[in-house]
């Protein structure tokens, strides 16, 4: 528009220079006035002009003179006469603008428009320019007619005001958005209709409520044909092709039919597969990378994929820029097709620096100790991204992002940047918690995961509730060693009443205290070693006290000294300590009481996490464990106070904290087992206010679980279930907020039922 508007001033100014050739006789400008300024002055008017007194002006500079001040953008209109010898030019400022609005637009526009108005200069102060405001007007139109809305109606109103001011409002009535009504497929032999526009995310309205994926998008409408033709290019159909669309709009302008034409062509197979260029690594490891084999159908999406699986090899040994295309070679007539993976490693580029953003309060080293990319190293894509993952693992970093940025005026060196967004990475807590287990309590506790911005864990805690009185603290060093080796400390002492809650009228006194050891074994593996100590004392109560309380006391005492030795091995591969959604968790501790302690027996315990993705970031999340607990020597009761118990927001769901499983006489209250199993399957679920779940998630479930008295007593028929909802908040004040609503699904006569639960004041 802009170049015609151009075009069309030269012409009027030629050839009213013509005419003027012929009107007037060159002379000399012994003066110049101006006539119609407004807000400008002469001088200013002058500065633009080519001519000044003394000049000779003719039709050549007169065109010349006209031509700059149009130049200036400031006049509508331009005008040169004569008075004598006297130059008078009588112009027509454009007015400025007072005030622009758009109205109605919800579904075009937003901040991106607003921000090119104002580059274009339709803005408040600027001067006013018809022909932007006819562009802006066309480009609304067509943004909306690309998004279906083929009926909006665009009004534009200039209030012009004095002073030579005007204020410019338009006014939207976006209307309806076209729906489709049908999409026709034509050409289709190899596949069905049904199985092709199963491909699109476009589709026609089928009278399902709140349907919107009728609603027509120009844009959406090209991803879905590159979808389809990907799709007959991924199963051997090389040069199909999408000939033609033909989008058709009813006379009422709120439905669309959509044509699309499909040549099929022939199907491909593979012949072989080369490599050209400078492969740098050996061909025989590179065929291993390939899934293309000859005589198979040709795949662009598994020849795209075996390329980037080569570029990936060539960046671990510091290809970093190395790139793999790719390209057919076509035997059209005995349709085959040779693969030739052309490779330009590039320089081989090394590391100068790795730098962090966003870290206020972790010291640098602790995050650097993390790193399995090093400084002045070959650049590795695996390591660098194996380093992203361990610091997405440290509990207090919420968020890691990595970028590779080549330094100025080098080839062959980059630096790492990482950026992070830290988490609470512990809490101070003064007041009232509540757990499903022990009701509310009072608690004072400190804990923090990043100590000084080391990377240390502190923990100190008392806590008072109805049954219990405690005080523990803990320290643990992750990198004791400079090896990765992490020590923990702990010590505690507790007081518990276990008259009422899964009692069976007995009290505890212990205080102990403990050493552990990790030892890394591989990137992904660990050992657990340690010991610890503890003194128990019991009381029982001859009216109280269940008969399996009273029984194990007259066989064994009331007061127990023993040590035990941990051990353990640990394999973790998820990405990050809190709501993972991707790798594996397995454990299996074995902790003795040793001999010579005087109640001596074994825990064996086994955990697992899987976590399997499904589609758009859903995925499911497996969490099992089975434990046992038996004595070794003599054939006595497992102490009463280190049974198993099961039910709750961490076995399972929907009955009450601790319940299942066996029952003591003669009170019937929960007794515990020596043998617990437990699954819990989630299905997690994004949400829509924040699709990456680093804080927050929320799921379906299906548990299932219970404690048997000996493991020779396990049933499955016994294992108890449920279902619900379920939703987690890692909260900056109080922790890890649970929360759970389930269904029984096989309780039985005496269960105790607890559909709803939370938990908070947990989970750092």
């Amino acid at each position: 528009m802009k170049n015609i508007t151009n075009r069309g001033a030269v012409a009027l100014i030629s050839l009213f220079f013509a005419g003027m050739a012929q009107a007037f006789t060159p002379y000399v400008v012994r003066d110049i006035r101006a006539e119609g300024l407004e807000r400008l002055d002469v001088g200013t008017l002058l500065t633009y002009l080519p001519l000044s007194e003394g000049d000779e002006i003719n039709p050549v500079s007169a065109g010349q003179a006209i031509r700059a001040l149009y130049a200036t953008g400031l006049f509508e209109d331009v005008q040169l006469d004569k008075d004598g010898d006297v130059l008078v030019i009588r112009v027509t400022e454009r007015p400025a603008i007072v005030s622009f609005e758009i109205e109605g637009n919800s579904k075009v526009g937003g901040d991106e428009l607003d921000k090119s108005l104002t580059e274009l200069g339709l803005a408040e102060g600027e001067l006013f320019r018809r022909e932007l405001l006819d562009q802006v007007q066309q480009e609304l139109e067509r943004q909306y007619f690309s998004n279906g809305y083929y009926d909006v109606q665009i009004d534009t109103t200039l209030d012009y005001q004095p002073n030579n001011r005007v204020a410019i409002k338009v006014d939207v009535v976006e209307g309806s958005q076209a729906r489709i009504r049908g999409i026709n497929l034509l050409g289709n032999e190899a596949f069905s209709r049904d199985e092709l526009l199963n491909q699109f995310t476009l589709k026609a309205t089928h009278g399902r409520l709140f349907q919107s994926s009728d609603r027509y998008s120009r844009q959406q409408l090209g991803g879905d044909l590159e979808t389809l033709q990907s799709y007959y290019q991924d199963r051997g159909f090389l040069t199909a092709d999408i000939s033609s669309v033909q989008v058709a709009l009813t006379p009422d302008r709120d439905a669309i039919y959509i044509t699309v034409n499909v040549e099929e062509g022939e199907i491909y197979t593979i012949k072989e597969a080369r490599f050209s260029g400078e492969t740098i690594i050996n061909t025989r490891f590179l065929e291993r990378l390939l899934s293309t084999d000859a005589g198979q159908r040709f795949s662009r999406r598994e020849a795209t994929e075996s390329a980037e699986r080569i570029e990936v090899a060539l960046s671990d040994i510091g290809y970093a820029f190395a790139e793999v295309n790719p390209i057919p070679e076509v035997d059209e007539e005995n349709l085959e097709v040779t693969l030739n993976y052309m490779v330009e490693p590039g320089n081989r580029a090394y590391v100068r620096r790795i730098e962090f953003s966003g870290n206020l309060s972790t010291n640098d080293r602790t995050l650097r100790r993390e790193m399995r990319q090093l400084e002045a190293a070959p650049f590795s894509k695996s390591a660098i991204e194996r380093s992203r993952i361990r610091l997405s693992r440290l509990p207090f970093l919420q968020s890691v992002e990595v970028e590779t940025v080549p330094v100025p005026g080098s080839e062959d060196l980059v630096d790492i940047v990482f950026s992070m967004e830290e988490r609470p990475p512990g809490s101070v807590q003064f007041g009232v918690g509540f757990s499903g287990s022990q009701g509310f309590l009072v608690t004072g506790q400190v804990t923090h995961t990043n100590f000084l911005g080391t990377g240390n864990r502190i923990e100190v805690g008392v806590e008072q509730n109805v049954i219990s009185k405690s005080v523990s603290g803990s320290w643990t060093d992750p990198y004791f060693t400079q090896d990765g080796i992490s020590q923990t400390i702990s010590a505690f002492y507790r007081e518990s009443e276990s008259v009422i809650r899964f009692s069976s009228g007995f009290n505890t006194n212990v205080i102990g205290a403990a050493l552990t050891y990790g030892i890394p074994l591989s990137e992904y593996s660990a050992l657990r070693l340690g010991a610890g100590v503890d003194q128990t004392a019991i009381e029982t109560f001859p009216t109280a006290s269940s008969d399996e309380i009273l029984q194990f006391a007259i066989e064994n005492g009331t007061q127990f000294t023993n040590v035990d030795l941990r051990t353990g091995l640990t394999f973790d591969s998820r990405n990050r300590t809190f709501f993972a959604n991707r790798g594996a968790l397995h454990q299996l501790n074995l902790d003795v009481v040793i001999p010579g302690s005087d109640v001596e027996t074994y825990t064996l315990s086994y955990r697992a996490q899987q976590y399997v993705p499904i589609f758009r970031g859903v995925f499911l999340e497996i969490n099992g464990s089975a434990a046992v607990i038996d004595r070794y020597t003599g054939d006595g009761q497992v102490p009463p106070y280190s049974n198993f118990f099961a039910g709750g927001p961490r076995t399972v769901r929907g009955f009450q904290d601790g319940s299942l499983g066996p029952r003591d006489t003669p009170f019937n209250n929960p007794f515990g087992g020596t043998m617990r199993t437990t699954v819990q399957n989630e299905l997690v679920i994004p949400l829509p206010f924040e699709a990456d779940g680093k804080s927050t998630r929320f799921s379906l479930f299906y548990d299932i679980g219970s404690v048997f008295a000996e493991p020779g007593d396990f049933e499955a028929g016994e294992l108890r279930q449920s279902a619900g909802v379920a939703f987690q908040w890692f909260t900056p004040f109080l922790g890890l907020l649970d929360l759970s609503y389930a269904f029984p699904l096989n309780d039985e006569v005496g269960d105790e039922v607890d559909r709803f639960q939370i938990s908070f004041g947990s989970g750092f």
